[in-house]
């Protein structure tokens, strides 16, 4: 389109200065007498300034057109570059999953993450695998990176998942390296915890956390996180844990739904 007015306003220049030429070579043939050679120096410095405007403002078209074009160029690149870099890190998810499935002692199902809801305090994802893949209700989720939440409603082919940054989510849990038994909570404050630790447990800062199989959902050893801060409780019967998640459910792509039965 910008092409197409520059042509326009280029074939609209040529017309004027052909007029304006002609007017002047009509000048030239009419007679020699002192008016008409004024009036044919005044035709001559007005054709020749007209020309050097027109000059000036096409080499400024032609420069608007070429930033135009260049500008293009450039987004195009930019949306070619963001296209490859996804394809890239998507591919390092993808190989990163495959070889957590590969080493799982689970038996999985490979889901993805399609939508998110968030109502207050409470989250929900929405996967796209549901009964016809296998799955049911309160079906442990996770990532290759630690636990991620439970199925908690089930369709033919998509599943909500209670994730663990969900309010009401519940699971115990265990320090890994002395199995020392607790509740993860998520707190309102965007806070986890592992609550009812005895204030007299060992726990210490970087101690890894995961599922203690005291459940008939969540199979032992799953990893929930690690242990960033440890304090008394103020009743001072139990200590106050904070938990690290090693899973940030709101940006969870890909995931795996582990089914009742072992490989």
């Amino acid at each position: 389109m910008l092409r197409w007015e520059t042509h326009l306003h280029q074939l609209r220049d040529y017309i004027l200065l052909f007029l304006l030429l002609s007017f002047s070579l009509i000048l030239i043939n009419l007679n020699s007498n002192p008016q008409v050679r004024w009036l044919h120096g005044f035709s001559l410095n007005l054709i020749g300034n007209l020309q050097n405007t027109m000059h000036f403002w096409g080499k400024v078209r032609q420069l608007e057109n070429e930033n135009d074009e260049l500008r293009s160029r450039v987004a195009d690149l930019t949306y070619k570059n963001s296209l490859m870099q996804e394809a890239y890190l998507s591919n390092i998810r993808l190989r990163n999953l495959l070889k957590y499935k590969k080493s799982s002692s689970f038996k999985l199902v490979t889901a993805v993450v399609i939508g998110q809801n968030y109502h207050g305090f409470s989250h929900a994802l929405l996967i796209n695998s549901g009964k016809k893949q296998g799955l049911e209700e309160k079906l442990p989720v996770l990532s290759s990176d630690g636990l991620v939440g439970k199925i908690a409603l089930i369709g033919s082919h998509y599943a909500v998942v209670q994730p663990l940054d969900d309010v009401n989510f519940r699971v115990s849990a265990m320090i890994q390296r002395n199995r020392v038994v607790g509740i993860f909570t998520p707190g309102k404050s965007g806070k986890y915890f592992l609550n009812y630790v005895p204030i007299q447990s060992n726990v210490k800062k970087g101690d890894v956390v995961v599922t203690s199989g005291y459940s008939n959902v969540f199979p032992k050893g799953i990893k929930i996180g690690v242990v960033t801060q440890v304090g008394a409780a103020k009743n001072k019967l139990f200590k106050k844990i904070e938990v690290t998640p090693g899973v940030q459910t709101e940006r969870v792509e890909n995931v795996f739904v582990v089914l009742k039965k072992a490989r």
